[in-house]
């Protein structure tokens, strides 16, 4: 690959990603071409196809912008009450940090890219969380569906490992972003453990869980028998018990082996 055409490239990621070299590219888009290291030929083309490559940019931009509401419509909410929603946008298409030709990697893009650059979290410090648990709310509803298990117990026993549905994520929060609505988009702070899953009706739900059951919870994830994990961390093993039958009934668990 030529350097003019890694040149050439650049040059169009810049026209298509940036809002600012948009703009220089609509003003004149010789000196856009040059100023990015273009030959004169490259050059002309831009400028005599630049009706052409604006619509490509509009119709390039709409489809990376447009799979986002959905994904995080509180999230869209709390940030278009401070006007700042297409600023987040822009600034993320800007950071390339989607690199996947799939859709479905555009919402993980958009949380990395929130956990890797902080986008907004001096102003509002829950917004990274926000947008994980919104983020995990879709992962889960779209997990495939897993064939089902044989063999497996129904009540769990201190000396059996639980066996999790697919779609279980055990989650910790330094806010109550659960409780975030579209007209209260503002969670409280406070240490918050969730376990998210899909129930039979192919639902999200989400169980509160204490710091105990959560730490619980996730030694059971990692392969430890039932009654291990509780006395690891001094759980009544009949509350132990208690939880995991509960979570069963919901469709977090599978069953017991």
């Amino acid at each position: 690959m030529t350097d003019n055409t890694l040149a050439l490239q650049r040059c169009v990621m810049d026209l298509f990603l940036d809002e600012k070299g948009a703009a220089a590219f609509a003003a004149d888009a010789c000196a856009f071409g040059a100023e990015r290291g273009l030959d004169e030929p490259d050059q002309a083309a831009l400028n005599r196809f630049k009706p052409r490559l604006l619509t490509y940019r509009n119709l390039i931009r709409f489809a990376l912008e447009d799979p986002l509401p959905d994904c995080f419509p509180i999230l869209q909410t709390l940030l278009e009450k401070a006007d700042l929603w297409d600023a987040c946008v822009d600034a993320f298409l800007a950071s390339r940090f989607i690199q996947s030709s799939y859709y479905r990697d555009i919402h993980p893009a958009f949380v990395a890219w929130l956990a890797s650059s902080g986008w907004g979290q001096d102003t509002w410090p829950f917004l990274l969380q926000l947008a994980h648990f919104e983020y995990i709310e879709v992962e889960i509803l779209r997990w495939p569906d897993e064939p089902p298990l044989e063999g497996l117990a129904s009540v769990p026993a201190a000396d059996l490992q639980v066996v999790f549905d697919g779609t279980a994520r055990n989650l910790a929060y330094a806010f109550a972003v659960h409780q975030a609505t579209k007209e209260n988009p503002e969670p409280d702070a406070g240490e918050t453990f969730l376990l998210g899953y899909r129930d039979a009706d192919g639902d999200f739900m989400v169980s509160e869980l204490s710091a105990h059951a959560s730490a619980f919870l996730a030694r059971c994830l990692e392969g430890d028998r039932i009654g291990k994990a509780a006395s690891a961390l001094d759980l009544d093993h009949i509350e132990a018990l208690e939880l995991l039958g509960d979570l069963r009934d919901k469709g977090a668990i599978l069953g017991f082996r």
